[in-house]
């Protein structure tokens, strides 16, 4: 038995180590051959007495995201969460807090890479104001967060859902925004449809793959086969963004 689970640790660590680098791998790729495209993310401020304004104040631009280099960005984000998992005295951390059931390593790396993921897709659908960015990154972050909570606090088979459920609830509101944006335009490009749809099974993919763990069904009742769920859903979430957004948009 202690040699089973040794081989499997072995075989994780190398998972981790074969992805980190993979990752590593198109996030400089992305960086180095992207075009110069930014999106520029706006704010409306206050020119005047507001009880006096009827109208809308002009947007202006606060700030250029450039979205090559922040697609490398949450690329690199997952390769160094991989890579310091698998390193030397680390994984020996890393294998105890996956006996214990958590991986916090994991859910600290999606609340930057994953909040930065949703924020690039809602400025593909045009949410570009300062105040949305900030709300959608930040109810994306609360979501992961609550996840990292339900592993903290709850032990699969008797667990209290309610960090899941305000989590789900949570990181449901920037897909509604989304949703609404990419109705409205008489033309979006099919590109758009896309990112939204892959992403948000995807996203949904996550929550799946915990409800399964949670409930200890089958193959799930190991938590190292759920710890490889989100491994794969993490690779194929951020991969297919990077290739989607640079085959229609980045390529120089």
């Amino acid at each position: 038995m202690v040699v089973r689970a040794d081989l499997r640790d072995r075989r994780l660590r190398r998972l981790n180590v074969a992805v980190g680098l993979l990752l590593a791998v198109e996030g400089i790729a992305m960086w180095a051959a992207s075009n110069d495209l930014a999106l520029p993310v706006t704010a409306s401020y206050l020119t005047a007495d507001p009880v006096t304004v009827r109208d809308g104040t002009l947007p202006e631009t606060v700030f250029r995201l450039a979205i090559g280099p922040t697609v490398a960005v949450f690329l690199l984000l997952a390769a160094v969460d991989h890579l310091v998992v698998a390193a030397p005295g680390v994984h020996r951390w890393y294998e105890r807090r996956l006996d214990r059931w958590a991986n916090y390593a994991r859910w600290i790396e999606y609340s930057l890479s994953a909040s930065i993921m949703i924020v690039l897709i809602g400025l593909f659908v045009g949410i570009r104001d300062l105040a949305a960015v900030i709300g959608i990154f930040a109810a994306n972050t609360a979501m992961i967060l609550f996840g990292l909570l339900m592993e903290r606090q709850q032990k699969p088979g008797a667990a209290d859902w309610s960090a899941f459920w305000f989590g789900s609830l949570v990181g449901l509101a920037p897909w509604l925004a989304i949703g609404v944006y990419i109705t409205r335009p008489p033309e979006v490009p099919t590109f758009v449809y896309a990112i939204t749809v892959v992403q948000l099974v995807l996203f949904a993919g996550f929550a799946v793959n915990m409800a399964l763990q949670y409930r200890r069904v089958g193959r799930w009742r190991d938590y190292r086969f759920g710890e490889v769920g989100y491994i794969l859903l993490s690779l194929v979430a951020k991969s297919a963004l990077a290739l989607l957004i640079f085959a229609n948009v980045l390529r120089t």
